[in-house]
C-alpha cells in the first residue's frame, strides 16, 4: 500500500508537534519543587543541630551540677577527717568529684563539631569536596612507587629518607585540616574513637560522683563523719 505523504502546503497540526514552551515549565516546576524539598529538608535539619546542641549542653550542665553537688555534701561532710595536719578528707574528695564537674563540658564541646555537620550539611559537602581535592592533589603514592620499583635504590639512606618524607606527607595530606575543614574533622576515627573514650570517663565520673554523695549523706545522717 502507498505511504501517504503530507501535502506541504498543509500547515502541521498542533497536537502532533512536541510543545517545548510546556517541557521547560514542567522541568522548572520539577526543579523548583526539588529546590523546596532540599530547603525544607536543610531547615530541618538546622532546627536538628540546635536542638541536639541544646540538648547536650543542658545533659552537660545537669551532669556538672551534680557532680558540684556531690563535691560541696563531701567537702562539707568529711571537712574534719584530718591527717597528718592535713584535710585529707576534702582532698579525696575533690579529687573523685572534680572530674564529673569538668568532663561533661568536654564532652559537650567534643559533641560540638558533630551537631554543627548535622546543622549545616552544605557547609559539610563543601569540606568534603575540598578535602577530596587535596588529597587527589598529590603525587607522593606515585613518587613512592617509582622509588620503590627500583630494589637497588630502594635501600639506600638517602632514599630511605625521601621515602619517609613522602610518607610523612601523605598521612599529613589524607588528614583534614582542622582550620579548612572542622566539620570533617570530626567524623575522623580518631576523633570518634577519642570522643567515645571522653564519655566514658564521664559517665564512669559522675557515678563516682553519685557514689561519693549518697556516701556523705549516709554517713552525716549516721554520725558517721568526724567532727571538730
Amino acid at each position: 500500500m502507498p505511504r501517504s505523504r503530507r501535502d506541504p502546503d498543509r500547515p502541521p497540526d498542533p497536537s502532533a508537534v512536541p510543545n517545548d514552551l510546556d517541557d521547560a515549565v514542567a522541568a522548572g516546576e520539577n526543579a523548583a519543587e526539588q529546590r523546596r524539598i532540599a530547603d525544607r529538608f536543610a531547615r530541618t535539619l538546622a532546627v536538628t543541630g540546635r536542638a541536639l546542641r541544646l540538648l547536650i549542653f543542658t545533659l552537660a550542665g545537669v551532669a556538672a551540677l551534680l557532680g558540684l553537688i556531690a563535691l560541696v555534701v563531701g567537702v562539707a561532710s568529711w571537712r574534719h577527717a584530718d591527717q597528718w595536719r592535713l584535710p585529707i578528707g576534702a582532698i579525696v574528695v575533690v579529687l573523685l568529684c572534680l572530674p564529673a564537674v569538668t568532663l561533661p563540658f568536654v564532652v559537650h564541646r567534643r559533641l560540638a563539631p558533630l551537631t554543627r555537620a548535622i546543622e549545616r550539611p552544605a557547609v559539610l559537602v563543601a569540606q568534603a569536596r575540598d578535602y577530596v581535592t587535596d588529597v587527589r592533589s598529590g603525587t607522593e603514592l606515585s613518587d613512592l612507587a617509582a622509588i620503590a620499583g627500583k630494589p637497588s635504590r630502594a635501600w639506600r639512606p638517602g632514599s630511605l629518607w625521601q621515602m619517609t618524607r613522602l610518607v610523612g606527607a601523605f598521612t599529613t595530606r589524607v588528614t583534614p585540616d582542622p582550620q579548612r575543614q572542622p566539620l570533617l574533622t570530626a567524623f575522623m576515627p580518631v576523633y570518634l574513637k577519642t570522643l567515645w573514650l571522653v564519655v566514658i570517663v564521664c559517665a564512669w565520673a559522675l557515678v563516682v560522683a553519685v557514689v561519693v554523695l549518697v556516701v556523705s549523706l549516709v554517713a552525716v545522717l549516721a554520725g558517721w563523719t568526724p567532727t571538730g
